[in-house]
């Protein structure tokens, strides 16, 4: 081939174009392929997302299986909470409602040691934010106080590597409660070991955001001495619960909303106290042969109810004038649905009182003094 016809071979380009364009339709071919199959297999995962969200949802099965409470004789002070997990999933709790209002921060202990959670070296406090795990197919008891969770966390710092008293000392704190707690506010106090308090004002800092402390030498104005530990306290007040303390005569009505936004209730209902006096008399033989009248009292309680459930025991106590101020015979503890009790003499004593405390199989008590008074012996 001559060389000029090899030139007009090499720069003849005129498929060029079209072989160009078809690679071209095939690329944009393949990238729209690509991306069409992207979008089905991010769309399938979204819908399996979905749907393994909805069977949580679905599958989601708490039961509160006991209640504990604690009282003063007239309000609540306290509930403990048992709730099983019947799921083979964990679940979350992000609130709690007793009554008419919320918990804005609670505590809980694990069932087998009896001892409350901990987390970074400070007792737990749960929070919609700090959610309670409830593990799968286990219980944990929830402590719900109704007044302030007081939270207290101590630590030493010695001062062996302040050897010069004119220049500040900074110490790294390692029990700051804000790795604990977060930004929640608290108050601080140091003391020298012996636990007189320092002079906060012109001796030392703290920075929350570093967890350091600084004791200010002489130079910088400051008056302690490295000769001394110091002693740091952190105090921390949650508000429990801001509504009004439940009455011992109402029920509980239980809420648990959880982060499936679940929402399971129970509600407890008191007991219902009731009882009797009977006065009896028995014959008793005396040494002589002869029988003299004896007679004495039987405390019946044997009307006593429940709504939902049964009474599990019984308790009695008594007060009598003995003339010289009050005497307590017994003080709640003679058990027994049916007692006769020792140390009155029914036609003789006077200004006697009986009252009854019933507590049913859900742990919920109740007072006969606090539903329609006390027996009166007058």
């Amino acid at each position: 081939m001559a060389g000029n016809d090899i030139k007009v071979f090499l720069s003849d380009n005129r498929g060029v174009t079209v072989v160009f364009g078809t690679l071209l339709l095939i690329l944009v071919t393949i990238i729209a392929a690509s991306s069409i199959a992207y979008m089905i297999s991010t769309t399938q995962k979204q819908a399996m997302d979905l749907e393994s969200h909805q069977k949580s949802v679905e599958n989601e099965n708490l039961k509160i299986v006991s209640i504990d409470p604690h009282g003063d004789g007239s309000s609540w002070e306290s509930i403990d909470l048992k709730i099983l997990n019947l799921n083979i999933e964990d679940s979350y709790i992000s609130a709690i409602r007793i009554n008419d209002g919320y918990f804005l921060h609670f505590r809980a202990y694990d069932d087998s040691s009896g001892e409350f959670d901990t987390y970074n070296s400070y007792p737990a406090v749960y929070t919609a934010n700090h959610r309670l795990e409830i593990p799968a197919a286990k219980s944990k008891t929830v402590h719900l106080n109704f007044s302030d969770i007081v939270v207290e966390g101590t630590e030493s710092i010695g001062t062996s590597s302040w050897t010069n008293n004119s220049k500040d000392f900074v110490y790294t704190l390692k029990k700051h409660p804000w790795d604990a707690y977060g930004d929640y506010p608290f108050i601080f106090n140091v003391s020298y070991a012996n636990g007189t308090n320092c002079i906060e004002s012109g001796n030392l800092t703290i920075d929350n955001d570093t967890r350091k402390i600084t004791f200010l030498g002489t130079g910088s104005g400051g008056n302690l001495t490295n000769t001394s530990n110091y002693n740091i306290t952190y105090t921390l007040d949650f508000i429990s619960y801001p509504g009004i303390l439940p009455s011992e005569r109402d029920p509980v009505r239980v809420e648990l909303i959880t982060s499936y936004i679940n929402i399971f209730r129970e509600a407890f209902t008191p007991p219902m106290p009731l009882a009797e006096v009977q006065f009896k008399v028995e014959y008793l033989q005396n040494g002589n042969g002869t029988q003299s009248p004896n007679s004495y009292l039987i405390l019946d309680a044997s009307d006593s109810t429940d709504v939902d459930g049964f009474i599990t025991s019984y308790k009695w106590a008594i007060r009598k004038d003995s003339g010289n101020g009050t005497t307590t015979l017994y003080n709640y503890d003679l058990q027994g649905m049916v007692v006769r009790p020792a140390g009155i003499d029914p036609y003789n004593d006077h200004n006697v009182t009986i009252d009854l405390l019933v507590t049913d199989d859900d742990g919920m008590t109740s007072r006969l003094s606090q539903v329609s008074g006390n027996l009166t012996i007058l």
